[in-house]
Formats: structure tokens, C-alpha cells, sequence
């Protein structure tokens, strides 16, 4: 297969053109991953079982997306018409899309939970996560949708940190750290959340013609991103507080709850199978025994997010520090 070759996450993806979100590879490796374009899988028209329908619908009530399974792959399906396959192995990616669709919309999911779940056939730990370096360090922020990850990604980056991740956090054991890989890839970020980091007159450009998220290029304003794998030093688990008052609040949690919220917001959690489900718990259990863990509460108020900001940068810097020494 000819064509481009990307590098993300600790993979090097070939596609046949270059894919919006995929940074270019710098060099020529061998792809661990292959994507194959307006194509379905040589075993698309075997039968599959239902293995995962999203809880939530669209507009037309038919789920977000299903996921088949049969002894070749897994195929899934979206609710916009897009389907993608990815064979048992995580090395091979088919997708097709509906008429008129664009290759940044495709790239979405191709980037996102695509990508995670390719990680987690090859045997790979992968978090719905974002993380940045500081100092030495990767700060790894972990929540749900909507809790701020991206957000406080980008306004630490804008301070000089370095990104590695935005959504997809590849993390791997080299002894004697577990290490954060970088996928640079810029960040995304919803209207709301890019006046709060980059004030109000700022206009960033559109990710997709269909999506109202924006992207924060790495290159602009100030943002850059870490070049190679960077060793895990702090998580930091966000929720947002409604209180625009509200004053930023950093507290330890335990190794038990720190494993279990691991657990719950990594990729394709759902689509794990018993013997990796236990895997993970005995990586997560190893992961947090070497770091630094603790809950965070941010608030939509402009001044207060500045503050919870420094604070989480301060207290970041102080692990990176201490393990430096």
C-alpha cells in the first residue's frame, strides 16, 4: 500500500492520503497500522453479532454508533452513515462514509475511539485522556465528557507545556516508569471553551465542515508539542463545579479509587474482553503506585479558571521537581 505515512501515539499509520489530526511521520518505519479508504473489509458481509449500541441517540433516535463483532474483525457503525472495520489483530482499519461526507468528519472518529480501540487489540493501555508535559513530566487529565480536559490541556499549553495527547493517551511500562506517548495532533476545543483559554476575540478554525468544535493548532499561540515519550509523574482527575465562584480545589485520592477511575475512562472499556479487563486492572494498580493522583474541581468563571490553572500547573511542577531530585 502506498501513500502517507503518519506517526501517533506510539503507532505509524499508512493511509492513502494524509488524515486531518494524524501528524506526518519524520521518518520511514514500518506502519503497524494500515487504513483503507471509501473500502470495506474483505469480511464485511459476514454475520456479526451485536456487541455494544450506544445509549445515547440522535436526532432520528438511532444510536450514535453500534459495534459487530465476527472471528475477522469488528465493524463500526454511526449514525451518520459512517462505518469502519478493524480487523482482530488492530492493523488494519476499513471505512466508508456516506455521499458527500468529508474527510474531516471521517477523521474524527479515525483519530478518536478508532485509534483507542485499535491500541487496545495490540495488547496497548489506552486512556480517554489528555496530558501535557511538564518540566520532565507528563500530567495526565483524566473525566468524563465535558469535564474540562481539553480545556485546561490547552490553557496549560498556551503557558509553555508542551502537549502529548488531547484525547487518546497511549501509555506503556519501560522500566522503571510507565511512559506517556505523544500523539501531536493539536487539540479540539467547543466555542465556549477557546473564549475561556484565548478570550473572546479569538476566531479558531472549524475541525469539520459539520462540527461546531474548533481546533487549536500546535504552532499557534504559543502551543508546541512534545516530541518523544515522556514519563508519567501526575494524573489528575477533573470535574467542573457550575459555581462560577467556586474556588479551585486540588485533593489526594486513594491507589483503590485511583485504579478504578482509570478503569472506567479507558478507550473501548466496554468492549474489553475478561482476560485484558484484568490485565488493565494489574497495569493501572502498578501505574498509580509511581505517581502522583488527585481530584480537581474547576469553575466556568473566567478568573477562576486562570486560578485553577496555576494551581494545577504549581502543583504538576512540584512532582516533576521532586522526582528530578
Amino acid at each position: 500500500m502506498s501513500g502517507v505515512l503518519h506517526r501517533a501515539a506510539g503507532l505509524t499509520i499508512a493511509a492513502p492520503v494524509p488524515i486531518p489530526g494524524l501528524p506526518a511521520a519524520t521518518d520511514d518505519p514500518t506502519p503497524d497500522v494500515y487504513i483503507h479508504l471509501d473500502s470495506a473489509a474483505p469480511w464485511h458481509d459476514l454475520p456479526m453479532a451485536l456487541v455494544h449500541s450506544a445509549d445515547h441517540p440522535d436526532s432520528d433516535r438511532r444510536p450514535l454508533v453500534t459495534v459487530g463483532r465476527n472471528p475477522s474483525g469488528y465493524r463500526f457503525t454511526y449514525a451518520d452513515g459512517t462505518s469502519i472495520w478493524i480487523d482482530a489483530a488492530g492493523s488494519e482499519v476499513w471505512c466508508t462514509a456516506a455521499p458527500g461526507t468529508a474527510i474531516e468528519d471521517t477523521a474524527t472518529y479515525l483519530t478518536g475511539p478508532i485509534l483507542g480501540f485499535a491500541l487496545r487489540r495490540r495488547g496497548s493501555i489506552a486512556l480517554h485522556a489528555s496530558a501535557v508535559k511538564v518540566r520532565g513530566g507528563a500530567l495526565v487529565m483524566i473525566g468524563p465528557h465535558g469535564a474540562g480536559k481539553s480545556t485546561t490541556a490547552a490553557a496549560l499549553a498556551t503557558r509553555g507545556c508542551p502537549l502529548i495527547t488531547d484525547d487518546v493517551l497511549h501509555v506503556r511500562r519501560s522500566e522503571p516508569v510507565w511512559l506517556a506517548e505523544p500523539f501531536a495532533g493539536g487539540l479540539r476545543l467547543w466555542p465556549e471553551a477557546a473564549r475561556l483559554v484565548l478570550g473572546s476575540t479569538v476566531s479558531l478554525r472549524a475541525l469539520t465542515p459539520t462540527w461546531d468544535k474548533r481546533a487549536l493548532d500546535t504552532g499557534s499561540f504559543g502551543v508546541t508539542s512534545a516530541a518523544e515519550p515522556v514519563p508519567v509523574r501526575s494524573i489528575l482527575f477533573l470535574e467542573w463545579s457550575e459555581s462560577p465562584s467556586a474556588r479551585p480545589c486540588l485533593a489526594p485520592i486513594g491507589a483503590a479509587e485511583s485504579v478504578v477511575r482509570l478503569a472506567t475512562h479507558s478507550s473501548a472499556s466496554h468492549l474489553l474482553e475478561d482476560r485484558d479487563r484484568a490485565r488493565e486492572f494489574h497495569a493501572f494498580t502498578d501505574l498509580v503506585s509511581g505517581v502522583r493522583v488527585s481530584r480537581a474541581i474547576a469553575a466556568h468563571g473566567p478568573e477562576a479558571f486562570r486560578e485553577f490553572v496555576g494551581g494545577v500547573h504549581q502543583w504538576a511542577l512540584e512532582e516533576a521537581i521532586a522526582h528530578d531530585h
